[in-house]
């Protein structure tokens, strides 16, 4: 499920409107109204925020505890090597997220050198 979905459903089923959540997080209405009809991403920032409005963790507002396996809990997901839970997560990203977390990487490994 996306964001969006997960968001809609979210604002749906306690009955807030796009102008109480943009309040409640700081930020506009018309970056929620992006957010809701999938014309914009939201930064980590904003995830996080609306993860703490509603009370629920990132995972959840993002989509990820349902996606494959039965979820990320399931056993089968929990006992594969790190590399293929990574590969499998991977492939789940939209095109920005995968740039996101090659960038990451990149960072990280620069940083592990200078070690």
């Amino acid at each position: 499920m996306s964001f969006a979905t997960v968001l809609k459903e979210m604002m749906s089923e306690r009955n807030i409107t796009q102008i109480q959540l943009a309040q409640g997080i700081g930020y506009s209405q018309r970056a929620v109204s992006k957010w809701v009809n999938q014309q914009a991403e939201p930064t980590e920032t904003a995830i996080v925020s609306c993860a703490k409005f509603f009370g629920v963790s990132t995972d959840e507002l993002l989509g990820i505890d349902n996606v494959f396996f039965g979820g990320l809990k399931n056993p089968e997901f929990i006992k594969m090597p790190d590399e293929q839970k990574t590969a499998k997560i991977f492939s789940m990203l939209s095109e920005r997220g995968k740039q996101r977390v090659l960038s990451y990487s990149q960072f990280v490994l620069e940083e592990e050198k200078m070690k």
